[in-house]
């Protein structure tokens, strides 16, 4: 029977670790050369206790691995996927309270066989475990522990239903690596065949949202996540991104979604609570979507005519996504229908259409191959003033109708687009293309060379089906029947191009005008669409989405919301302003706060666990003084609302919780009442990791500690260079060589075309580097051996010194009684703040040298030396250079809040 246990210390060294991955190829049998591949990739890996041949009989059918912890086991499966490609794996995590029957050493977890368990809690002392007496060889896998995986994938469903995942075991991540992105790339509307309905996004799209590339990087970065279920499987996806113009729009800040796809309500609610803990950490009150990046691009859902399949620029999505989204208290916006005129040979243009002489000065143009560069400024102009007063439409730039236009030259047929103009400008346009949505199928996304070449050559095959994408008129033009006129001449360049039918993106259903014009033509609804939004934390119901679904679903570490603001409330007017509080500090710009509201006058201050530093900062010291820092980031920006906020520190490091704020009216921006600090200090404090060509005086040290107000018991300290020269390249060599290592590569952004570059984290701007500079970290961080190697020759103590800045200029220590406690440590964090604002109130710049804290042996060392200096027990809780630089440095790290 199986035995319960906390004490692993006198098992095998396998049956310490926490975290066990089986590795096989996703089809076929193992090669000698991917096994090998694979084995490479696991010896490299972090934290690796034990690796064994997965067998299948006496034959290797792939690799089984076991890690001391579940950070290292993901770290990984991401190298072993980068190495080989992808992989089906299986993960499986080691309780705290870990059972064992014999073999597993935590239920469904096969570790290794145990002999002796020491109990816990009343439990008794049971006999010696005994050996599993199934055949198997000690620690040979057990496959069948686990469901059985279907070939068909996890979401195989009959009749175009997803199939019911157990919500709990889902998780969402985000897209860090090449094979996560190809993960996403592959997935497709549950319920459906590809081949048949869908229509893929272009992968070339998709991965400059990865890179950032493109023209959307003005408006903000586009985050990739996808939806897995217990075996690593997709579940589902969605982007997640921000656009000033659509804030605009809808009046409040807002987190838009795309490229949502799910294989059912289980998936899209652990999405959904993924994107409000994102949403609330940007300060964002509302949910769009889905939409690719914005409504008049691409997006929408299906919400009839499920029968019919999609077309170019067109949505279509199967029968349950509707249903699922409306489940989660979601509500339709902005809803229409896409269209479909048939046998379009069958019909008298002149019939159809009966118009005058078109209005004196007003001519008729067509496009030219040729000169379509010149003639789209053209058509934006007039896309822009057709379109602004409606809901859904943002206004387009250049750079993105020609993103959106890319290669339409090669396809376009002159007869489809067209446009009037009255003495000289435009006025009313059409644009219609051939269909080209068989052959978008045909690639399943992907734009090869090849795939390009043949469309070349077969394009003549495509235009039997047309597809308009958008007309208009300008609002000074309407009434005289422009749109009419220009109808005509389409059908009728329509039929000379032999197309037999026209397809219509979606309208809205109040739009009756253009409505008119297709039934005019004999045309019909073909699709209905609609696009859904909801506030942020406005759930349908306590058990939305299947209760537990909810709860896992969220942003790793975000606890589940308890409450809303209403409108222009205190707290909601407080947590629109994330763009000024949001400019905090934090270790590794990790940004961790989680600032929600519980009702109209009250803030829960926490913090998400995927942002904690485990490894650096393993007693939350940095962690605590980060949400005391946005603490203080609060308060200036209540009093600038009006506000006073009474902060009450209560951390709980279970529920990931730290401080409650009381909002009260009653705080002019004037008054002195508030922070003695402004909204303009705030924005402008930076990090400055250049030299430090002037160093503060004992005497503006003692200046820098009286303007910032530090609390009694704390103060500031200049530490002696001797010392910190003794103690800063040992320092430094064990955050780039040691434990932190790996831990500060994950946080590293050092190319531009990183996904998360222009969010969080540190970037080669940001630290200073040049290319060559940033290229060397970044292979030193990403390989162990490399690591290791410079550690076992102390080269690494060497390149530490080399690279640090000269002059450094006063090495200063935030000092209080020794072992603050983590309500204490809040505080604290506030009075970090203060004292670098007190800084740059007087013209001197901050680097954290946290490195010294870090590193055990160094911390010592400060906190002796201080202790020595006061006379009495203290503790070191921050450490940064101080010092004017000798240029300007402008550059200040992005926010999830920009």
């Amino acid at each position: 029977m199986p035995m319960r246990t906390r004490d692993f210390s006198h098992a095998p060294p396998v049956a310490q670790a926490s975290a066990m991955l089986t590795l096989a190829p996703t089809s076929g049998r193992a090669s000698p050369r991917w096994l090998a591949g694979v084995a490479r990739a696991v010896r490299r890996a972090e934290g690796l206790v034990r690796r064994e041949w997965l067998l299948d009989g006496a034959r290797p059918a792939g690799v089984v691995a076991w890690f001391a912890s579940p950070e290292q086991a993901a770290a990984a499966r991401h190298t072993v996927e980068r190495a080989v490609g992808r992989c089906d794996v299986q993960e499986h995590h080691a309780h705290p309270d870990g059972y064992s029957n014999g073999v597993w050493r935590a239920e469904d977890h096969l570790m290794r066989h145990i002999e002796r368990f020491t109990t816990i809690g009343a439990e008794k002392v049971g006999p010696t475990v005994v050996r599993a007496r199934d055949g198997r060889r000690p620690g040979q896998p057990r496959t069948s522990s686990l469901p059985t995986r279907s070939p068909d994938g996890p979401h195989a469903a009959a009749e175009g239903e997803p199939t019911k995942a157990r919500a709990e075991d889902l998780r969402v991540e985000p897209v860090r690596t090449r094979a996560d992105l190809r993960d996403f790339l592959t997935v497709h509307p549950w319920g459906t065949r590809r081949e048949t309905h869908g229509v893929p996004l272009w992968h070339s799209t998709i991965r400059s949202w990865f890179t950032g590339q493109g023209p959307h990087r003005e408006y903000g970065p586009v985050e990739l996540v996808v939806v897995r279920d217990p075996w690593g499987a997709v579940a589902g996806r969605t982007t997640l991104h921000t656009d000033a113009r659509m804030d605009e729009k809808l009046g409040e800040p807002t987190l838009l979604l795309g490229a949502t796809e799910f294989a059912g309500e289980a998936a899209l609610a652990a999405m959904v609570r993924y994107a409000e803990a994102v949403a609330r950490q940007r300060g964002r009150t509302r949910l769009l979507g889905p939409v690719s990046l914005l409504p008049n691009q691409v997006g929408g859902v299906v919400t009839s005519g499920w029968d019919e399949p999609g077309f170019l620029d067109g949505p279509w999505s199967p029968p349950h996504y509707p249903r699922d989204w409306e489940a989660l208290g979601f509500e339709r916006i902005w809803e229409g229908s896409t269209w479909v005129c048939r046998e379009l040979g069958a019909l008298d243009p002149a019939e159809v259409f009966p118009v005058d002489r078109l209005p004196e000065g007003t001519v008729l143009r067509r496009a030219d191959r040729r000169r379509l560069a010149e003639q789209l400024p053209l058509l934006r102009q007039m896309l822009n003033a057709s379109f602004a007063e409606l809901g859904y439409y943002t206004h387009i730039e250049a750079d993105e109708l020609a993103e959106a236009t890319d290669g339409l030259a090669h396809l376009l047929d002159e007869r489809l687009l067209l446009w009037l103009e009255q003495d000289g400008q435009p006025v009313a346009f059409v644009l219609v293309v051939p269909d080209l949505t068989a052959f978008v199928r045909s690639t399943g996304g992907r734009l090869s060379p090849v795939d390009m070449a043949r469309l070349l050559v077969t394009k003549g095959r495509y235009r039997r089906d047309a597809v308009l994408i958008i007309k208009g008129t300008v609002p000074g033009a309407r009434g005289q029947g422009l749109m009419r006129w220009l109808s005509r001449e389409l059908l009728e360049g329509l039929q000379a191009g032999g197309y037999a039918s026209l397809r219509v993106t979606f309208v809205e259903d109040g739009n009756v005008g253009s409505q008119a014009q297709f039934r005019a033509m004999g045309g019909a609804p073909l699709h209905g669409t609609c696009f859904y939004t909801r506030a942020v934390d406005a759930a349908a119901g306590e058990d939305a989405g299947g209760g537990e679904a909810v709860r896992e679903g969220t942003l790793p570490g975000a606890p589940v919301a308890r409450g809303r603001a209403r409108p222009g409330s205190p707290a909601a007017r407080l947590l629109a302003r994330s763009a000024d509080w949001g400019r905090a500090p934090s270790a590794h710009n990790t940004q961790p706060w989680d600032l929600r509201a519980l009702d109209d006058t009250t803030l829960l201050l926490g913090w998400h666990a995927d942002r904690e530093l485990p490894v650096a900062d393993a007693r939350r010291r940095d962690l605590l003084l980060s949400l005391g820092s946005l603490a203080l980031s609060v308060r200036v920006v209540a009093a600038d609302l009006g506000l006073e906020a009474q902060i009450d520190w209560g951390v709980d490091v279970d529920a990931r919780e730290a401080a409650t704020f009381r909002l009260t009216e009653g705080s002019a921006p004037d008054t002195g009442s508030g922070p003695p600090w402004s909204l303009a200090e705030l924005h402008a404090r930076s990090t400055v990791r250049a030299s430090y060509a002037e160093r503060p005086t004992t005497a503006q040290v003692t200046q820098i500690a009286r303007i910032a107000g530090l609390p009694e018991g704390t103060g500031l300290l200049a530490l002696p260079d001797d010392l910190v020269d003794d103690l800063l390249p040992g320092a430094t060599a064990h955050t780039l060589t040691g434990p932190p290592a790996q831990e500060l590569a994950g946080w590293l952004r050092l190319s531009e075309r990183h996904p998360r570059h222009d969010l969080d984290g540190l970037s080669a701007l940001a630290l200073g580097l040049g290319r060559a500079e940033a290229a060397g970290l970044g292979l030193l961080t990403g390989s162990r051996g490399l690591r290791s190697a410079l550690a076992r020759t102390r080269l690494d103590r060497v390149m530490a010194r080399v690279s640090e800045a000269r002059p450094r200029g006063t090495v200063l220590v935030l000092w209080a009684a020794p072992h603050l406690s983590l309500d204490e440590l809040g505080p604290l964090g506030g009075a970090l703040l203060s004292a670098w604002l007190a800084g740059e109130r007087e013209g001197w710049s901050a680097h954290p040298l946290s490195e010294l804290l870090d590193q055990p042996s160094s911390a010592q060392a400060v906190d002796a030396h201080v202790s020595g200096v006061l006379g009495r027990p203290a503790q070191a809780y921050a450490v940064w250079r101080c010092g004017r630089p000798a240029g300007s440095w402008a550059y200040c790290s992005p926010r999830l809040t920009d």
